[in-house]
């Protein structure tokens, strides 16, 4: 049994990536704004190696908490999987800064002070997988060219996991960005052709696949390289 955190697990393709490492029996904490409420309390009930623990990724009080509720012990694996994406304007240039800002605070600053404060926990486990949910938007060849905010803030925490790379791999953790495939959500919508229970299934085989030697890849669900 591994010890596994899954951010932003209360919906969409995270609250799917907790059910199905649960029902591998892998102890399993679910990071979340809401943890009494909705499905990821359902499933906290439902099975006894689920444990729903709040967690706002941009706040430092709420991270340094949720530290403290590990005292000290291993965790196996990170998945920084709590994102937004707002859809609030249709021409890019009339992005809504405090939206933009909001973005960024969320997916590229949340991923970094949540892994930073549990690499301890991390490098205790001795083999650790730090795995970033990331975007093909965040490809900056691949800029689709619109949602500026977004794309930026995927394209910054895919740097951001390189650096980390380079300089966490040595204490035993292999860093990895994945591209899920546009998933139906509440933030994919519902025009994107794969369910997130199809998606999560996919993402954990690729998780399951990586080795030290693919430390610092970003690819897609299929393990197939990502361009930056």
């Amino acid at each position: 049994m591994k010890r596994i955190v899954v951010t932003g697990a209360d919906r969409g393709l995270g609250l799917a990536l907790a059910e199905r490492y649960a029902a591998e029996m892998h102890e399993v904490i679910a990071g979340c704004l809401s943890p009494q409420t909705g499905e990821v309390a359902d499933l906290a009930r439902k099975h006894d190696n689920v444990s729903a623990w709040p967690l706002d990724v941009t706040s430092d009080s709420s991270v340094a908490a949720f530290k403290d509720r590990l005292k000290g012990n291993s965790v196996d694996m990170l998945i920084n999987n709590a994102g937004v994406h707002f859809r609030k304007w249709s021409v890019p240039e009339e992005v809504v800064f405090a939206d933009w800002e909001r973005t960024l605070a969320v997916n590229t600053l949340g991923p970094a002070r949540i892994s930073f404060a549990l690499r301890p926990n991390l490098v205790k486990s001795g083999a650790a997988k730090l795995v970033t949910i990331s975007s093909d938007w965040g490809s900056v060849s691949r800029h689709p060219g619109t949602a500026y905010d977004y794309c930026s803030s995927k394209a910054a925490v895919n740097s951001l996991m390189r650096g980390m790379a380079l300089n966490w791999h040595a204490d035993g953790i292999t860093i990895l960005l994945i591209h899920p495939g546009w998933t139906r959500t509440q933030m994919g919508g519902s025009d994107a052709p794969d369910t997130a229970e199809e998606n999560a299934e996919r993402v954990c085989r690729v998780i399951d696949a990586i080795q030290p030697a693919d430390n610092g890849r970003y690819v897609d669900n299929m393990g197939a390289d990502m361009p930056w």
